[in-house]
């Protein structure tokens, strides 16, 4: 607190004797989208100012006075009008320029906010318009899916819209909204995230190199900010938007005091409202059912109380919810019961303190929760005692049929696997930021910061499985260890300092240097964190950047749901970790060829260092052989096989260790045309990734199971007319690491002798004789195979029309037009008369036309 006070103080002094007035504002369009690069005149003083991505602009230090203002963009009617400003007040303007119907047919605009200045050190910026997000082909107007077509970012399937961002895991990305972390930004389990593209002003991503001022994560930024509300019509508008996803209502408008706006929106899905009633009347689900469904609400509130403050909250609370139970009249003989809910909540208020033009000062206080709680239990396996080998899961009225026949003939009669559970999260934190930027001089703007975090984990959890489901997953290498009961809650800080220099060295090159300094108390462990970046502008269109940096990312159970693997972070376990370590190194150009072009290309290392991994332990592993000598039809049956001996092998537990290292590295190359401000002719960008990324464990390199060496996305735009656009998306990549089996192996399950009582292995048959288990071989054998290779071509229409003085959009989105089988997944069967595996390929998303529609009031 002393800093803080130290801080605040500071840009007191600095700012202790500013009287003049200042004026803010932004610029919409009549879409309500903001205008960049619009221009703001006071032409009595000779003054003005250049709106940014947003929309926003600042003019300060203005005397009082009465004065013309003037603005104007290319494409846009302008506009003009006269204010009047007091001393040491703060005047905001917002304006809602309309775009100009002669210069709309003759002019094509590039709209320049997407360029970084020359002087922005930062490399691996990528930036994506929410207009973008919204109408992007195939996108399901997700935020998410559209960044999964930039260079470096990898889809781990059409069913996720995790971010996979230069061989990291999803994990180890920094999720932010308004500056607050969110832990699970995914709805639907992971199908769509939690952004709206409706009161999004601005997506940036930073993949590789980030600056001084964010921490915890080894590989990316997404730093998403929430628009302020628009005003441009009073009171009130809104807008209804139907994709396929959910239905949203966005409403807006000016607070009467404080020069103030506010924004609600509210989301929810529908198909789960149509479906579940037809479903339940089938018979196939019995009681309440509640297909995968979410709910949120977020609002925004914005004031400016004073003369260079501005306040704004945010809140977003929302639902995830599925209930579902198989009816007796369910044709399968596998059955399911499922509850599940989980919520997001979030809470923020900051304070920017703007006390002089060299001085910026804002303070953030936040809380966000995410916890949820489920139970499950079902039958499954039926497709085992299949006796067709192509066939599939039985129906019941096979199933039984099959029973029967059994108990008629005096056999045992098999049973489904059994598994049944309950867990339980909670995540929350309350975080308090400052960030400051002072310019120095002309040549030195610096940066620094601090954080404190408070955290609460934790985790229960109960799961019982079936003795046969449990050998089946021995068998597995690459299955992550499970606790069968746990209920653990661990509460610790996280503090951070930071500062950073962007020092203009001469007028073509400018260098950040800059230090991160971390504690984490969850490791009793601090770690200091050095950041250089610099850009050197070769012509006034040509730009090369680099940057060096170390990262470190702290073990947590809030990442584990990303990580898709549990590990004990009880406090014997952690203290004797290391955070993660990442080293970056970037290299990169970028040209501008003119107004509506850019070509970028980037060479990027990334070293990995202290991976926390599950500990691998010497354990029992039981081992058969064949007899030798004997008739193939004889290793059908128990008498073909060797009893069961105890061996010496690796068995994962889920004690946490540092024991791993790995390395990513690669080229990208983007080529974008930028969208025109008036709306009209092409835009879009291709997108090229050459890329590699191993894990090394005990002497073994693995291939990082999303390490895709040629990525190629293809998004294009083009506005055929003012009331028709087309979208248009390709996506190709070659097939990700696969453990391929190596064979089979008799099925070996623990059972109680019922004479000693004592535990004892034995091989597991059935009426067929020998069950067996695919073998897909040790540690070495992960991921050395490669499924095969993956594309998609995706096409959106959307028109435009105007029906009762609103203004409607309608759209067609058709995801995989040509209904490519792209491969998410290949599971294996063992044909019991001849002993060979059968493979059913398991495929993502078929052809999908959707349809939606939008409209403004």
């Amino acid at each position: 607190m002393q800093l803080l006070l130290v801080i605040l103080l500071t840009a007191g002094i600095l700012g202790a004797q500013v009287q003049f007035a200042r004026l803010e504002g932004t610029i919409y369009d009549t879409e309500r989208a903001p205008i960049s690069g619009a221009t703001i005149k006071l032409p009595q003083l000779k003054r003005g100012a250049i709106t940014q991505r947003d929309g926003s602009f600042v003019i300060a230090d203005i005397p009082p006075g009465t004065y013309q203002i003037e603005v104007s963009a290319v494409g846009y009617d302008a506009y003009a009008t006269t204010i009047t400003l007091s001393p040491a007040t703060v005047k905001q303007l917002r304006v809602v320029l309309r775009q100009s119907s002669i210069e709309a047919q003759a002019v094509e605009v590039t709209a320049s906010r997407r360029l970084q200045e020359q002087s922005d050190t930062r490399t691996s910026v990528l930036t994506v318009d929410p207009r973008e997000a919204k109408y992007k082909a195939g996108g399901i107007e997700d935020v998410f899916r559209t960044l999964q077509n930039l260079p470096g970012v990898t889809a781990p399937s059409d069913f996720s819209s995790q971010l996979i961002v230069r061989g990291s895991g999803p994990d180890q990305n920094l999720i932010l909204l308004d500056n607050i972390e969110i832990f699970n930004p995914y709805r639907l389990y992971g199908f769509i995230s939690l952004f709206n593209p409706e009161t999004i002003s601005s997506i940036t991503l930073l993949t590789g190199g980030f600056p001084a001022q964010y921490s915890d994560r080894l590989s990316a930024v997404l730093d998403v900010r929430n628009r302020d509300g628009y005003t441009g019509n009073g009171y009130f508008s809104g807008k209804l938007n139907v994709s396929i996803t959910n239905a949203n209502v966005i409403t807006e408008g000016a607070l009467p005091f404080w020069n103030g706006a506010w924004l609600v929106s509210t989301r929810r899905t529908y198909y789960d409202l149509i479906v579940g009633p037809i479903v339940r009347a089938t018979g196939a689900v019995d009681g309440d059912v509640a297909f995968p469904n979410f709910r949120d609400l977020q609002l925004k509130l914005t004031l400016y109380p004073a003369q260079g403050h501005k306040l704004f909250a945010n809140v977003l609370t929302s639902r995830d919810n599925t209930e579902f139970t198989s009816g007796a009249n369910r044709q399968t003989a596998d059955s399911l019961s499922l509850v599940d809910r989980s919520y997001n909540d979030a809470y923020g208020i900051s304070w920017q303190w703007t006390p002089s033009k060299r001085f910026v000062s804002t303070v953030g206080l936040s809380y966000y929760a995410n916890y949820g709680a489920n139970s499950f239990g079902g039958v499954g396996g039926s497709a085992l005692l299949n006796s067709d080998p192509n066939g599939g899961t039985l129906s019941n009225e096979d199933f039984k049929r099959l029973q029967d026949s059994l108990r008629q003939a005096g056999v045992d009669v098999p049973t489904l696997f059994s598994v049944r559970g309950e867990t339980g999260f909670r995540f929350q934190k309350t975080s308090l930021k400052v960030d400051n930027s002072w310019q120095l001089d002309s040549v030195h703007l610096l940066e620094f910061g601090l954080q404190q975090d408070w955290i609460y984990t934790g985790v229960v959890a109960y799961l019982d499985f079936d003795p046969r489901l449990k050998a089946i997953r021995a068998a597995n290498p690459t299955a992550p260890p499970l606790p069968e009961s746990l209920s653990e809650g661990i509460d610790y800080i996280r503090s951070g300092l930071y500062a950073q220099d962007r020092w203009r060295a001469f007028n073509k090159l400018t260098l950040t240097v800059g230090a991160r300094f971390d504690y984490f108390a969850l490791l009793d462990k601090s770690y200091l964190a050095p950041r250089l970046a610099a850009s050197y502008a070769l012509s006034p269109t040509t730009t090369l950047r680099a940057a060096w940096g170390i990262y470190y990312q702290s073990p947590g159970y809030e990442k584990l749901f990303d990580q898709q693997v549990f590990l004990d972070l009880t406090s014997e376990n952690v203290r004797s970790l290391r955070a993660e370590r990442a080293t970056h190194t970037i290299a990169g150009i970028e040209h501008q060829i003119n107004p509506q072009w850019l070509v970028r290309m980037e060479g990027y290392y990334k070293g990995f260092s202290d991976l926390i991994l599950p500990k691998v332990v010497q354990g029992t592993v039981w081992k058969v052989e064949k007899i030798p000598g004997l008739p193939d039809s004889v290793y059908r049956t128990r008498d073909g096989w060797t009893n069961p001996v105890a061996t010496i092998g690796d068995s994962l537990t889920t004690i946490p260790v540092n024991s791993a290292t790995g390395e990513s590295y690669g080229i990208e190359l983007l080529v974008q045309k930028f969208a025109p401000t008036n709306g009209g002719g092409l835009y879009g960008w291709i997108a090229y990734s050459f890329a590699f990324a191993n894990r090394y464990r005990g002497g073994l390199r693995i291939p990082f199971n999303f390490d895709r060496r040629h990525t190629l996305s293809i998004v294009g735009g083009w506005r055929i007319s003012p009331s028709l656009d087309l979208s248009v998306t390709f996506t190709y990549g070659s097939g990700f690491p696969w453990t391929y089996p190596v064979g089979i192996t008799p099925r070996i399950v623990q059972v109680r002798d019922t004479i000693s009582g004592q535990m004892t292995a034995k091989i597991d048959t059935d009426w067929r004789g020998v069950i067996f288990n695919v073998d897909r071989g040790g540690l070495a054998n992960i991921n050395q195979g490669r499924l095969p290779d993956y594309h998609r071509l995706d096409v959106r229409v959307t028109t435009y029309t105007n029906w009762f003085g609103w203004k409607w959009s309608w759209y067609l989105d058709v995801i995989n037009v040509y209904n490519r089988q792209n491969v998410v997944g290949i599971f294996y069967r063992v044909n019991r008369e001849t002993l060979e595996l059968i493979e059913r390929r398991s495929t993502m998303l078929p052809i999908l036309p959707t349809i939606g529609f939008s409209v403004t009031f």
